[in-house]
């Protein structure tokens, strides 16, 4: 077994552009000649479900959602929109869950599957005209599968983050969670996929908050969770199921309320905001 500290001693000698580089065919072998051999990855059969646009009470005041990144934004994993982390953070927000003001909740979506940092600026065009409230970004296991170096993908995370606060948005970013709580994935390689989820996370956060963005790692906040709990996963292994996407989606929420809260003596630190709960 490769002890995690002398993957980070390698990593910081050769570079993390390098090892990410590097990194790309161990996904891949690890993902797809290692679960889907035994089973443990079924490939999908169903796309994302569709966007639901509008959730909440059309009497109450109005408040745009953004999506954007990945398949993991997008839905993919489960077949109702509802249960997807846009459509469970719209309901959640709709029915005022953690402030008791209830929101007529619109959803613009531009997340894709298999979208990396560079496409959110595309994605950020197209959903600007509608003027979000809030965008929320989950991004970052494409730019490992694609060898984009952490640097590069944190610099086009930042940029994505900084056109959406120039527009009035608050935007959380889901940032690259512990890829190696994935079943189908065994030592060695385990602590490889381990290693390229940590330097991306961590050239994320900082350029999240320069930007003017809230990032919630998903690897201290839910990643034992799911390592823990199979049901957390949708039946491909690799996705969140719809109680995945709930735990993802409270702790994002909370993010959101920490952040839309001013300052105070005993106000949590950020990226330890403790998850606000929706009804099922």
């Amino acid at each position: 077994m490769i002890g995690r500290g002398r993957l980070l001693l390698s990593a910081g000698a050769a570079g993390s552009g390098a090892f990410v580089g590097a990194g790309v065919g161990v996904w891949r072998l690890a993902l797809y000649q290692g679960g889907a051999a035994d089973g443990r990855v079924r490939p999908l059969t169903t796309p994302a479900p569709p966007v639901r646009e509008y959730y909440g009470n059309p009497t109450h005041p109005p408040f745009t959602l953004g999506i954007l990144g990945d398949s993991s934004a997008q839905g993919t994993g489960v077949h109702d929109y509802d249960d997807t982390l846009g459509g469970w953070l719209a309901r959640a927000l709709g029915d005022g869950v953690g402030d008791g003001g209830g929101r007529h909740v619109r959803v613009v979506s531009a997340a894709r599957d298999g979208a990396r940092a560079e496409h959110l600026a595309a994605q950020v065009a197209r959903v600007a005209p509608a003027a979000p409230d809030l965008a929320v970004i989950s991004i970052g296991v494409n730019d490992i599968r694609n060898r984009t170096s952490p640097a590069a993908a944190a610099r086009h995370l930042a940029g994505a983050v900084t056109d959406l606060r120039r527009g009035g948005a608050r935007v959380i970013v889901g940032t690259t969670p512990d890829l190696s709580v994935i079943s189908a994935v065994r030592s060695p390689l385990r602590e490889v996929l381990w290693l390229l989820g940590l330097l991306l996370e961590r050239a994320q956060t900082p350029a999240v908050a320069a930007a003017g963005g809230t990032p919630v790692t998903l690897r201290t906040a839910v990643s034992r969770r799911f390592g823990a709990d199979p049901t957390l996963f949708a039946p491909d292994g690799l996705h969140a199921s719809a109680r995945g996407n709930a735990l993802i989606g409270s702790h994002l929420l909370a993010a959101y309320r920490a952040a839309s809260t001013p300052p105070s003596r005993d106000r949590t630190r950020p990226g330890r905001v403790g998850p606000v709960h929706s009804r099922p």
